[in-house]
């Protein structure tokens, strides 16, 4: 399946939209979040790999209803764009039945603003998207890089229950444009709005960006300048970057075959018949046994893959529930139209009646992405500082702006730091930026084990 979150320039990470929207609440909603976009996400967008692997045993009407999905997500790639959105479809009673059962209680507020939420995707092209280079699964030394394709057009949605943008992030023709409604997070999350007024007035001039974004305005960037930057702040290793070892084909093949081999012993699909021109297909597995299964099919070959497996765990999660559990597929005129799964599945201390619903839902017309009118324009050191501006005025423990790192030379960052650095997510490049803008190692290294 194709990678859809935006792909920074070389030596760049984009900070993750969903924790910096939500980080006053963020125990209660990043924790729902992220289990919905590691549980139904992947779930859904498998499906086809999932049926692909039970070609060789079944039932007939098993055997249907696979091959039926693998056709289906099929057509995905066939179009010029696509658009996915992920909700949460739970009601705020749901949203505190959950957190309750699970650990501790979400406040009213919290499970609201929770209630509803989404993130849509849309990617356009000017040819099918499994053709599309930045899309395919090419050798290392052949990977392109999606920002600076001018023929990809990709926006990002973080919305409210009715639908209001909280943020939005558009890439076309090698540039990109970003948007926050400040305002309605702060509203949404219970807090003041008055207080975004009040921050962007006490800001100096030369975080004027900064301002911009604070005052709901959409700043744009270029993505090849800041390509640009990173390889003249990585000095000039840009050119020559250090290859990421590529996958063996045979060790590809051998994963694959083992996967295929541990689905066809435990996913099954049953048609549950057709509506309104809809077709309903569950697919299940038994959870504990499936994780147990997939984590013997990839130790032994996780060495192969050293980029893919780096944080395999030494042993297979003790966690999960010693269940079946099942996501509900929907197929349109033979195309994915949605998936629905219930997170509480994947939760033991969930108990019978508590229910956490989150929706995929697929559109092959994705919105057309264009540019916004009056944008302002940022550069790489101005989206750095505004980063950091709006890190630390929106920290938990009520620091503001005028906490933000001086921009001053602070003591260089060694190798072993750099290496160090980079074992906990940050590029060179990266650590270099936030240290020519007066960041310490250890305030960097904060920062990283924070994320």
């Amino acid at each position: 399946m194709y990678a859809l979150w935006p792909i920074a320039p070389q030596g760049r990470d984009w900070p993750d939209p969903i924790d910096q929207a939500l980080s006053h609440r963020r125990s209660t909603i990043n924790t729902v979040i992220r289990k919905a976009a590691n549980g139904a996400l992947p779930v859904a967008v498998t499906a086809s790999v999932l049926a692909a692997g039970l070609t060789a045993c079944g039932t007939a009407e098993q055997l249907s209803a696979a091959q039926k999905v693998t056709k289906a997500f099929d057509k995905v790639g066939d179009g010029k764009s696509a658009g996915f959105t992920l909700s949460v479809e739970a009601t705020p009673e749901q949203v505190i039945a959950f957190t309750k059962a699970t650990g501790e209680a979400a406040d009213e507020t919290s499970a609201r603003a929770l209630s509803g939420l989404s993130l849509s995707v849309a990617v356009a092209a000017d040819k099918p998207l499994k053709e599309v280079d930045a899309f395919k699964t090419p050798k290392a030394d052949e990977k392109k890089d999606l920002t600076l394709d001018k023929s990809v057009r990709v926006s990002y949605v973080l919305a409210d229950r009715k639908g209001t943008p909280l943020l939005e992030y558009r890439q076309l023709d090698a540039k990109a444009y970003l948007h926050a409604d400040v305002k309605s997070v702060l509203k949404l999350t219970g807090q003041d709005p008055s207080e975004v007024d009040t921050a962007a007035q006490d800001l100096p001039p030369e975080l004027s960006s900064a301002k911009a974004v604070l005052n709901g305005k959409w700043v744009s960037f270029d993505l090849q300048e800041l390509a640009d930057e990173a390889k003249k702040t990585d000095g000039g290793k840009g050119d020559n970057p250090a290859a990421v070892p590529s996958v063996d084909p045979e060790a590809g093949n051998q994963l694959l075959n083992s996967l295929k081999d541990v689905f066809n012993r435990t996913v099954t699909f049953e048609d549950k018949g057709k509506k309104d021109g809809t077709e309903h297909i569950w697919m299940s597995a038994p959870a504990r046994t499936a994780v147990d299964e997939l984590y013997k099919a990839i130790k032994p070959l996780a060495g192969k893959f050293p980029q893919q497996f780096k944080n395999l765990p030494t042993e297979a999660p003790k966690d999960v529930p010693d269940t079946k559990v099942g996501v509900d597929l929907f197929l349109k005129d033979g195309a994915f139209s949605s998936a629905t799964f219930d997170l509480a599945q994947l939760d033991r201390k969930a108990g019978p009646g508590v229910n956490l619903p989150v929706k995929l839902a697929f559109n092959q017309a994705a919105p057309n992405v264009q540019a916004p009118a009056d944008a302002v324009k940022m550069t790489g050191e101005d989206l750095m500082k505004t980063f950091l501006t709006l890190a630390a005025g929106g920290a938990e423990d009520g620091t503001g702006p005028d906490d933000v790192p001086p921009a001053t030379e602070a003591a260089p960052l060694t190798d072993a730091q750099l290496k160090e650095l980079a074992g906990l997510g940050v590029p060179e490049a990266q650590a270099r930026a936030f240290n020519k803008l007066g960041m310490s190692f250890e305030d960097i290294k904060s920062i990283a084990q924070e994320k």
